[in-house]
């Protein structure tokens, strides 16, 4: 029984020859995750309700798959349009206002700013405008689309990963699996 109350962060897992525990990301649990804040739009910006309810859906999921990209990656995302609307009315100017105070600390405590996609809020404009008083790093990203695409070019660059090796070792085997199905 007190070998089950262990705390999880002494508990080792050997992972590639490491006997040292890692996230997802590969980076050890004893070191902290850079911390990304996440700069996407979340109001919508249609007047007719159909329309507020599909780009509202589209901000929430750009927002979460941008999320959980960093987070598989091993990189503490910040999404406070993700996290405070969850108990914060949007609506309500009042509470609003509290959530975006609230999402400009995060950002404070944030290493660098991602902003995602072309379009540009009020409130992302603020954001992006506090990251450069402040002098954190600002790294503007394309729509989800190309998203995985450019952040695994980003961190392969950043962490020397050869990505041109994987994609010709995917590549071949993409075509022996064509050649395979003839």
């Amino acid at each position: 029984m007190k070998a089950e109350r262990m705390n999880m962060a002494n508990a080792t897992a050997k992972i590639g020859g490491s006997k040292e525990a890692r996230p997802p990301g590969g980076f050890p649990l004893a070191s902290a995750p850079k911390k990304i804040f996440i700069c996407s739009p979340y109001r919508p910006t249609a007047n007719d309700p159909p329309c507020r309810k599909t780009q509202m859906e589209a901000n929430i999921q750009r927002a979460k798959t941008a999320c959980r990209i960093l987070a598989t990656m091993g990189v503490l995302p910040l999404a406070p349009h993700l996290y405070f609307t969850q108990f914060l009315k949007d609506e309500d100017a009042q509470e609003r206002a509290t959530g975006i105070r609230f999402g400009m600390e995060w950002l404070e405590a944030a290493d660098e700013v991602w902003v995602f996609g072309e379009t540009i809020s009020e409130g992302m404009a603020a954001e992006i405008k506090r990251a450069h008083e402040l002098k954190k790093p600002v790294c503007n990203l394309p729509e989800p689309g190309r998203m995985v695409e450019l952040l695994l070019k980003r961190l392969s660059e950043q962490y020397h990963i050869p990505m041109e090796d994987k994609t010709k070792e995917q590549q071949e085997a993409a075509e022996s699996e064509k050649d395979n199905g003839e």
